[in-house]
């Protein structure tokens, strides 16, 4: 039996860009995402640099989900998966669970 894997949507949060086109265009320039991190102290940690994802909202996603429940690797894993499903232009709702994977890769994920 031949199984068929097909990739319809791509969705994204980095810190070079969070749409394909910003993405694809900062990756082309050769642009980095690394900068000194300013969404929090650093001054009790050796290492003060990272690729923060910059302008994050979750705003508009998911307004059902209790974004206090939420740490931030959840919230952009939800805004990526939310993204690839509008790229590829199907609704959620209408997917047989038991035909739908997912591939999604993290630096760190949770802190907390």
């Amino acid at each position: 039996m031949t199984r068929r894997v097909v990739v319809t949507g791509i969705g994204l949060v980095t810190s070079i860009g969070s749409t394909i086109d910003s993405f694809w265009s900062a990756l082309l320039a050769g642009r980095s995402g690394i900068r000194k991190v300013t969404s929090f102290d650093t001054k009790d940690y050796s290492v003060h640099i990272g690729a923060e994802v910059p302008d994050f909202s979750f705003e508009g996603v998911a307004s059902a989900i209790d974004l206090r429940t939420l740490g931030r690797a959840s919230q952009f894993a939800i805004v990526a998966a939310s993204r690839a499903l509008a790229d590829a232009g199907l609704d959620a709702r209408a997917l047989d669970p038991t035909r739908v994977g997912v591939s999604m890769g993290t630096t760190s994920g949770e802190p907390r």
